[in-house]
């Protein structure tokens, strides 16, 4: 009989045995879902141009599109974690983190891994190109470059950063590609630097953690110091901010009035908490793990959609 057992703070098995499809689930990271929810950026931020708050004939059609398109990035990006961590299963037996992880740790085979990515794919893209030409060439795409980043781009510096940045860029564009929207360059650029800000504060956990092993458990490592990984994460926090300070007034798919800049505090805020626990109590933990778990940010966040769905329903 397996016994039952609880998943650490990134939803990794912590021990014991488990269901085969339970753990394939996990190994699928769910707790990454929530990233996907970028989708909706367009359509949140084209409320007034794209659609009208009090008729929801303009809006349902629009919402229902984003939210298959959104099912459809939790299929694709989970069959990109299961390639990846087939290809590094060896390496992440010897990670104090990762060797718990279904595949490492032996529940998961990298035969069935394999079979449930190709699976996943063959689900999302149809969908995808179903809802939209544009949309699904993007999933595609990114289906592609990160199969390429699990079987060597992640070892070259900088360029490893920046596939995970486009990655993120990715998941908005496509979302306003699926709803027939103008696509905002400040979608581009907020997008943009926030996710560079946190992929760049993903190898700086990572460096801090491994210290002299880090370049055995990601070769990239091995070419980055911690001065320009403080570096490169003070710089993206900074143009990140920025950046969404600029798109609340600038952007001609925001209220003229100004009135979304009442969301920058909240920004500013969980920009700052994370900072905060990065450099301190929680310096070796991944940024997921830190944004979905730490209260103070939740709270922010929440203090962000409500304020923003406020401005866009009053506008």
């Amino acid at each position: 009989m397996g016994r039952d057992y609880a998943l650490t703070a990134d939803g990794i098995p912590a021990g014991g045995e488990r269901n085969r499809a339970v753990a394939l689930l996990v190994a699928m990271r769910p707790y990454q879902w929530p990233k996907n929810a970028l989708v909706f950026a367009a359509f949140a931020f084209s409320a007034g141009q794209a659609w009208t708050p009090r008729e929801p004939d303009t809006w349902w059609p629009l919402l229902w599109r984003n939210a298959a398109l959104f099912a459809c990035w939790c299929l694709l990006a989970s069959a990109t974690y299961l390639v990846n961590d087939a290809r590094d299963r060896d390496a992440d037996r010897f990670h104090p983190r990762k060797q718990l992880r279904p595949i490492a740790s032996g529940q998961v085979s990298p035969t069935t891994a394999w079979a449930a990515a190709v699976l996943l794919s063959g689900i999302a893209l149809p969908v995808a190109l179903i809802l939209s030409i544009t949309a699904g060439s993007i999933l595609a795409g990114y289906l592609v470059v990160m199969t390429a980043y699990s079987f060597g781009l992640k070892r070259v510096a900088i360029l490893d950063v920046l596939i995970l940045t486009g990655g993120v860029a990715a998941r908005a564009v496509s979302g306003a590609a699926a709803i027939d929207v103008a696509i905002s360059p400040w979608l581009y650029v907020c997008a943009g630097f926030a996710a560079f800000f946190f992929a760049s504060s993903k190898r700086w956990a990572e460096f801090r953690q491994l210290g002299a092993d880090a370049a055995i458990h990601r070769p990239a490592l091995a070419h980055y110091t911690g001065e320009i990984l403080s570096q490169l994460l003070v710089i993206s926090a900074a143009t990140a901010l920025l950046s969404y300070a600029l798109y609340t007034i600038e952007s001609r798919n925001v209220p003229t009035n100004g009135a979304m800049a009442w969301t920058i505090p909240f920004v500013a805020f969980g920009l700052f908490r994370y900072l905060l626990l990065l450099n301190g109590a929680r310096s070796t933990d991944a940024p997921d793990q830190i944004v979905f778990t730490d209260p103070q940010i939740l709270i922010a966040v929440a203090g962000f959609v409500g304020t923003a769905m406020t401005v866009l329903l009053l506008n």
